[in-house]
């Protein structure tokens, strides 16, 4: 095992001061300064500030294999009830999802190669905003981090509650569903509730979409497990004398495969157009939080169980993809890599509820996991 008691206290210490200034989705900056501020008061990493996100980076040759990890650094917007010491001082961002759980790992991981160097490997330890709205990944992409530093392989963590503390999961192939969400909007014609024959109310169309949506998934033209499940619907106002003009459906989308998911994306866009044309409702649809699947590389899934089975570390495969989404997906598409899970105990609260805190316990285990695969030849 790699992590000392005196780092370890460090990193355990900065996550409570990351927790208390979360932040959301895009507005990280907080978030950005208390992490370079540690970074450049305990090592010598040498750190790029890019516009929304930042690079650390430890060279040891030009030849060398380049090798990446990311901790993703936004929080969930929702109140923290919680009474902790460490609560969030904004009310508008709470870190429910372990975000700042992931960004202590990764300095832990700065600080034991500092005091232990990898002689052979390039070093790059990558901090991603805004993951919870799957846009932070697709930027950094975009940018030309994987291709301008030339990233051989990267890799990432998530704290999961409902297993053993500390045991990583893997996963071949797909480790986390595809998804996105669909906005439906419906524009029909006022009229007067007396008189409902002279407008055209929407509602009778969003009752045969709302139909369609609960039989499309139970196809057979599906290859793997597909959800479509109605977020939010709101049609016409509170008024009694005024018939529906107007309505709006919310649905997310998710697929094992992002084939499927395309699939069953476009299934759904042709129905609306047949039924707003046979209803005579004008309609307009747009999409939001768009994920990939995450896709792991098995030559990187490998390296992982040679860390577990080299550090005796606990270890399990997980039978089905999780079905939420990690925008972690882009970087998989443009290099190798691969991203496991880290249990966070079989009785902590679920992810995005209030009572949850990530775990202090499981921090030297993200290090140590962390840090043998780096030292793999």
């Amino acid at each position: 095992m790699v992590m000392n008691n005196h780092n370890q206290l460090l990193c355990i210490n900065l996550r409570h001061t990351l927790h208390e200034n979360a932040e959301i989705s895009g507005n990280e900056n907080k978030t950005m300064e208390i992490l370079i501020d540690f970074l450049r008061n305990n090592t010598t990493f040498n750190i790029i500030v890019k516009d929304g996100y930042f690079i650390a980076e430890k060279t040891a040759c030009k030849n060398a294999m380049n090798i990446a990890f990311r901790a993703d650094m936004d929080a969930i917007p929702m109140v923290e009830t919680t009474d902790i010491e460490y609560k969030s001082n904004n009310r508008a961002a709470a870190h429910k999802c372990g975000h700042d759980g992931h960004c202590a790992i990764l300095i832990g991981l700065a600080l034991e190669i500092e005091e232990r160097p990898i002689e052979n490997k390039n070093i790059f330890l990558l901090f991603q905003p805004s993951e919870e709205v799957g846009e932070g990944a697709r930027k950094i992409v975009q940018d030309g981090f994987l291709m301008n530093n030339k990233i051989d392989e990267i890799y990432s963590l998530h704290n999961i509650p409902g297993y053993d503390s500390g045991s990583i999961l893997y996963k071949r192939d797909v480790f986390a569903c595809a998804s996105k969400g669909v906005i439906i909007t419906l524009k029909g014609k006022p009229s007067h509730a007396a008189y409902p024959e002279y407008g055209i109310n929407p509602s009778y169309a969003t009752a045969d979409i709302i139909k369609f949506l609960s039989d499309i998934t139970k196809s057979n033209i599906f290859s793997g497990m597909v959800l479509c499940t109605i977020v939010n619907i709101n049609i016409g106002e509170r008024a009694f004398g005024t018939a529906a003009a107007s309505g709006e459906i919310l649905l997310t989308l998710r697929g094992e495969n992002e084939d499927d998911l395309i699939k069953l994306q476009n299934n759904i866009l042709q129905f609306v157009e047949q039924c707003c044309t046979q209803h005579k409702i004008e309609f307009n649809i747009s999409f939001s939080d768009e994920f990939p699947e995450t896709r792991n590389h098995d030559a990187c899934i490998n390296k992982i169980l040679e860390s577990c089975v080299n550090n005796n570390f606990s270890y399990e495969e997980l039978q089905c993809p999780f079905r939420w989404s990690e925008d972690f997906g882009y970087y998989l598409k443009n290099t190798s890599g691969a991203m496991f899970g880290l249990g966070d105990g079989k009785l902590q609260p679920q992810l995005h509820t209030t009572d949850y805190d990530f775990p202090d316990s499981i921090i030297k285990t993200g290090v140590d996991i962390f840090y043998s695969i780096a030292e793999l030849k």
